[in-house]
This record gives C-alpha cells, sequence and structure tokens, in this order.
C-alpha cells in the first residue's frame, strides 16, 4: 500500500476529518491532504508525529512505499550537501575579505598571492554553482546523482596535477606570478575534489543499490 493510501486508510479507521489530524499536528488541511494524494511528503518531524498521532510504527508507515523512502534518502543527501556548501561559502568570504582588503591597503601582499588568492575564490565560486546546479536536480535517484558527481570529478584528477606541474615549470623560470596562478588553481581543485567525494560518499550509502 502506498504511503498516502496508508494515512487516509489510518484516519477513516479513526473516523477524523483531515481538519481535526491537521489541528493535532499544527498543520493545514491543505497539507494533510497533499501528504494523502502524494503530491508532497511530510518531513522526518512531521512523520514522527503522524507514526505517534495514528499508533503505527514508522516500518508500517512507510512499508512497500517506494517514494516516500527515496523522498527521505533525497533529504538526506540535500542536509549532507549543507556542510560543503558551508565550507565553500566561509572559504569565498574569507577569500573577499583578502582581496578588499588589499585593494583599500588594509592587507598587504605581494602579486603571486594575489594572483594566488584571486585564482582559488574563482574556482572555489565555480564549485559553489556547480553545488547549487547538483541541489536543483536533487528529485532524481542516488545512483544517477553519483553519475552527475563523477562527471565533475573525473576532470579534477587531470586537472591538479596539472595545475602543481605547471606551477613547478613556471618557478623555475621564474614566472612566480603565473606560478601563483596555478598553484592557486591546484590547491583550490584539490579542495573541490575532496568536498565531492564527501557528497559521493554519502550518496553511495543512500542509494537503494548499496
Amino acid at each position: 500500500m502506498e504511503f498516502g493510501d496508508r494515512l487516509k486508510q489510518e484516519r477513516k479507521k479513526r473516523k477524523l476529518t483531515q481538519q481535526v489530524v491537521a489541528d493535532e499536528l499544527n498543520v493545514s488541511r491543505q497539507t494533510i491532504s497533499s501528504w494523502e494524494t502524494e503530491n508532497s511528503y511530510p518531513d522526518i518531524d512531521s512523520l514522527l508525529r503522524l507514526s505517534d498521532y495514528y499508533q503505527i510504527s514508522l516500518d508500517t508507515l512507510l512499508k512497500e512505499d517506494v517514494g516516500m523512502t527515496e523522498y527521505l534518502k533525497k533529504q538526506e543527501v540535500i542536509k549532507g550537501l549543507k556542510p560543503v556548501t558551508w565550507v565553500l561559502t566561509l572559504i569565498d568570504v574569507v577569500f573577499l575579505a583578502i582581496l578588499v582588503g588589499y585593494v583599500f591597503d588594509v592587507i598587504s601582499l605581494n602579486r603571486i598571492a594575489f594572483i594566488s588568492i584571486f585564482a582559488m575564490g574563482m574556482l572555489n565560486s565555480i564549485a559553489l554553482i556547480f553545488i547549487a546546479g547538483f541541489q536543483d536536480k536533487i528529485s532524481r535517484k542516488p545512483s544517477e546523482l553519483i553519475n552527475d558527481l563523477n562527471k565533475y570529478i573525473k576532470p579534477l584528477y587531470w586537472i591538479i596535477p596539472s595545475c602543481f606541474v605547471l606551477a613547478i615549470v613556471f618557478f623555475l623560470l621564474n614566472q612566480l606570478t603565473i606560478m601563483g596562478f596555478f598553484s592557486g588553481l591546484g590547491f583550490t581543485s584539490l579542495l573541490v575534489l575532496i568536498m565531492f567525494k564527501i557528497v559521493t560518499a554519502r550518496l553511495k550509502k543512500t542509494s537503494p543499490h548499496n
């Protein structure tokens, strides 16, 4: 039985209206209707309240309902993405603060440091854009999301060593500004790779094939 049908069955078994249930759970009647028709799903807190209210276990409430199970897995993935987004955002704020300080002569940076920080900040911003786009696709299956992430990860495996090799080459050629640019790209690419690997690992844990 589907999740919405089970909710409706439990409500009718107790001869309750949608409005009565909504008042008990502090939600709107439209929300109860949406849950019962599966136009939307309750969050974990609401799910626990439903379980207590109808006096049925979560296992029984979710039994054989693939849609609700997938929804909960996606919520776990979204939760896992938040720390990654916070870290990348914090890094961007730090980079921006350093650059603003440099522009207003509050912070003293040589040309190499400035180029390195600018390159790292730009790549970090691109990573944030990628994650924002990835979150827009969260309605898809975890296995499909893993494939999407792998598309972002694969280029990093050759971008990172290439950046460091180029940084060494330009250092030996005494082109320190260009060296700073490639070293900045290399370090930030490495950070982005680590972040994406963390997200991929979390996705694999939530994938129904594991």
